[in-house]
């Protein structure tokens, strides 16, 4: 992902820093800024304070005490920051912001504009509403993606809609012949294999450290770049540059890996309260899915049912 900077006060300001301020303005908590845009803390405590530092001048302060207990909020040049930020970018699009999925990227076809950013990257961008509909996968980490959204105390301003289940597992280069789970893990402890992991935030990298750490795997070795989609995972393997990655079923298939299955997880899509019309064609082309069936997904009866 780039990274994307506005203008002010012939300073280039971090997109980021203005994430951080929106949600603080809305929460009234940088800690809670952080979480949503699944940064530590520490990162947002300092991208905040080197563009103060630049500024000479604060862009939040704290408040102790009063009725909501101590909190944070904007000052003046924190909300004059704010409102020279004017996102364009809608213009009469759909703006998907989402974990990689080839089914969603079919189904929004020419009509929206799809950034592939993560799971937690793309929710975070619908609440500083820099994207309509998001696309998560965080069932095998909360049990469900409504706990997920129910966890972060956001349902008053977004809404899940029911997706497809989807196969996920380790995809990995046929010269390492047919290996059985066991093997395979045998050798990721040994320090044999190589592995591509998928960038932070996503919903794939969450499921894969999470099994990793089952599995008694800690910092297995991998190579320094990080894939941000399944079919970057699957060409990185394929180039020689690692030997395995957690990829779905479908993306395994769509380019020849040997794959082992590792989990069955639920891909739904977050929509914003306010944009529930402009999504009206992707929930309808969701249903328009029943009945088929697809290698790699799971297609159930309630897909593109909304969840209130």
């Amino acid at each position: 992902m780039p990274n994307a900077t506005v203008r002010f006060r012939d300073v280039d300001i971090k997109v980021e820093v203005i994430e951080l301020l929106s949600l603080v303005k809305k929460y009234g908590s940088l800690s809670k800024a952080a979480k949503l845009l699944n940064i530590p803390y520490s990162t947002a405590f300092r991208l905040i304070r080197e563009t103060e530092a630049t500024l000479s001048e604060a862009l939040i302060e704290g408040v102790r005490g009063g009725s909501r207990g101590g909190y944070s909020r904007l000052t003046r040049l924190g909300e004059e920051l704010l409102l020279t930020f004017k996102d364009d970018e809608f213009k009469g699009r759909l703006i998907v912001a989402s974990s990689h999925d080839e089914l969603l990227s079919n189904l929004v076809g020419d009509y929206a504009s799809i950034t592939w950013v993560g799971s937690v990257n793309g929710l975070s961008m619908l609440l500083v509403n820099r994207a309509q509909v998001a696309g998560i996968h965080l069932s095998s980490a909360y049990g469900s993606n409504l706990n997920f959204l129910k966890s972060l105390g956001v349902l008053d301003e977004v809404t899940l809609v029911r997706g497809y289940g989807r196969v996920i597992g380790i995809g990995y280069r046929h010269s390492l012949g047919k290996l059985n789970l066991r093997d395979l893990v045998g050798k990721i402890k040994r320090g044999r294999l190589v592995m591509i992991k998928r960038n932070p935030g996503s919903g794939t990298r969450i499921l894969s450290e999470a099994w990793l750490r089952e599995m008694g795997v800690s910092n297995p070795p991998a190579i320094s770049k990080v894939a941000w989609t399944h079919d970057d995972v699957a060409k990185a393997i394929l180039n020689g540059e690692a030997d395995y990655g957690f990829i779905t079923q479908y993306h395994a298939d769509k380019w020849g890996l040997e794959f082992i299955e590792v989990a069955k997880e639920d891909f739904d899509v977050v929509v914003r309260r306010d944009s529930m019309n402009e999504a009206e064609g992707l929930i309808y082309s969701l249903k328009g899915l029943r009945g088929l069936n697809i290698r790699g997904y799971i297609i159930g009866k309630d897909i593109g049912q909304v969840i209130e």
